[in-house]
């Protein structure tokens, strides 16, 4: 059946899968197993098994990552054996900064393949592109052995359904003993794995290196005599970013309107928020309107570069890089691929800034998405899910290991020169590298940066501030069909009249309006069907 790019992108996933399918995604489950929150809870998780060989210098918590401040001197070579089955393997992604050489062209490319033992052939997009792509694939049908499934796809308990292997009797329990570096993955990051009453992906861990506040250029806040900015409310966070703007010299505070970080001052909801079991949305909350407010008067202050409403993200990290912007709001994650992009020179420093209350006091940062993305496989794959989650496993070889060495950094002398102990990437090494294996499967972040003991010094430190008043987002394992059909529809629908708030093209009233909007389109029902699953789950 013939299905056309507008069908991918005007009917999204769903509308692709019923095209392969010939049923809706749900309907067209054939096992007995239900997608339900019941069925979903008494699935046994894959036993937690921390991988014990490596030391940290800064430790962390169950929630602050651990920190190094130097590669160890002596990777432990963790794997013995090739993961591959001699056959090539396939798997599509996206990728974060700009496409890397064909792997013809690619020796990190080349070498990897020697390792795992299989070529691996990778099908790559751009982050603005990838879900077109992955859209555009399901729909013909034409699938690769390891899928990266974003979280927000609409009806993943169907698709994976009727797509991919369940591979709860690999991973359930201590069966994942077998994968000791999945095994190495914490308990909590699998609930997002679970459909249907099974197992049926490996989750890319984010959670705390997910978590986003105010990153800012040290350095050139110190060229204007500013050092360790601590803003105490909104006003002084609004005096700092005027400070830091110079419209005449093309010089910008932020690359976009910090509403998050606004949000988080006012104590407003990570998304959803349950209180004994009664789910409310951050939309519905009372300073919903000062917050736009207060966004609004940044943007009438020209602190926020004009372009923040008409460019993509890679342009707002162009700016930030290239010092048109001293403030982004980003994560971790990020703060790292900045000091990967750098293009200023050594002097170039990142930080972060806590959140203060907007009154004063102290701000509610909120915890990141717990799950990059889920990877899952191909049922009608060659290769058996054995091999599959073997390849995963050496994908999730903690810092410090000499599968993580080379999987980051490449090959010596060409991707990397060592200092002292420490990998720096060479600008090959930074080109090359970036074919997207992090989203097969990955271990928890560890804060690093080679050759700057300092950059995880400031990560942890942030991260403990962060610690004891991170706000989590209660819907998070919890699976709500109507969720899944329209809330990226609502949420753009939301995000764009908040653009044209803070723009000054509407007026902030009209928010209480939208929100009623939003509540009798589907918001009320996400709510009931959250509320349903917290009951079913007891919470767990």
């Amino acid at each position: 059946m013939p299905v056309s790019r507008r069908t991918f992108l005007g009917g999204g996933l769903a509308a692709a899968a019923v095209a392969v399918t010939g049923t809706p995604l749900l309907a067209g489950c054939a096992s007995d197993k239900k997608n339900t929150a019941a069925a979903n809870a008494a699935v046994k998780l894959p036993t937690y098994t921390k991988y014990g060989e490596i030391k940290p210098d800064l430790p962390g918590t169950d929630v602050v990552l651990d920190g190094f401040l130097k590669y160890p001197a002596n990777p432990v070579k963790a794997i013995a054996e090739a993961p591959g089955d001699g056959k090539p393997i396939t798997f599509m992604t996206n990728i974060p900064g700009a496409i890397p050489p064909a792997a013809d062209r690619n020796q990190f490319w080349q070498e990897l393949n020697k390792r795992l033992g299989s070529e691996l052939q990778i099908s790559m997009a751009s982050n603005d592109e990838y879900k077109d792509k992955f859209a555009t694939r399901i729909a013909g049908g034409d699938l690769p052995d390891i899928l990266n499934i974003p979280t927000d796809t609409p009806q993943i308990p169907g698709l994976v359904k009727s797509k991919c292997m369940d591979l709860t009797e690999h991973l359930s329990g201590d069966a994942i003993s077998k994968y000791p570096f999945l095994a190495n993955i914490p308990t909590e990051f699998w609930k997002g794995c679970v459909f249907n009453g099974a197992i049926y992906g490996v989750p890319v861990p984010r959670g705390m290196s997910r978590t986003s506040g105010t990153l800012y250029r040290e350095d050139l806040l110190a060229a204007k005599g500013i050092k360790d900015p601590a803003p105490k409310n909104f006003q002084e966070f609004f005096d700092l970013a005027k400070e830091m703007t110079a419209a005449k010299q093309n010089k910008w505070a932020w690359t976009r309107v910090p509403m998050s970080v606004i949000r988080m001052m006012l104590g407003i909801p990570n998304v959803w928020k349950s209180d004994g079991g009664k789910f409310t949305s951050m939309y519905e909350h009372e300073a919903q309107e000062q917050a736009l407010e207060a966004g609004r008067k940044m943007v009438a202050a020209g602190v926020v570069n004009p372009d923040a409403f008409n460019d993509k993200s890679s342009a707002r990290k162009q700016w930030f890089n290239g010092g048109i912007a001293a403030f982004d709001y980003d994560s971790t994650v990020a703060w790292n691929q900045y000091y990967s992009d750098n293009s200023a020179g050594d002097a170039f420093a990142v930080n972060m800034l806590d959140v203060p209350g907007f009154d004063g006091g102290e701000g509610a940062p909120w915890m990141g998405s717990a799950l990059n993305n889920v990877t899952s496989f191909n049922k009608d794959s060659q290769h058996s899910a054995e091999t599959l989650l073997k390849i995963a496993n050496w994908m999730a070889a903690p810092f410090g290991t000499e599968e993580y060495m080379f999987r980051k950094y490449g090959i010596a002398g060409r991707h990397y020169t060592l200092k002292d102990t420490d990998p720096v990437p060479t600008k090959v090494g930074t080109v090359e590298t970036g074919i997207g294996l992090q989203y097969i499967s990955d271990s928890t972040l560890a804060l690093y940066w080679a050759g700057k003991p300092e950059v995880p010094q400031k990560q942890h430190a942030i991260q403990q501030k962060f610690e004891k008043r991170l706000v989590y987002d209660a819907s998070y394992g919890l699976y709500s069909d109507t969720a899944s059909k329209k809330q990226a529809q609502l949420t753009k629908t939301m995000n764009d009249l908040e653009s044209q708030i803070v723009q000054g093209k509407k007026p902030v009233s009209d928010w209480k309006a939208a929100v009623a909007t939003w509540k009798s389109s589907g918001g009320d029902k996400m709510r009931t069907e959250f509320e349903q699953a917290f009951a079913d789950t007891a919470g767990k």
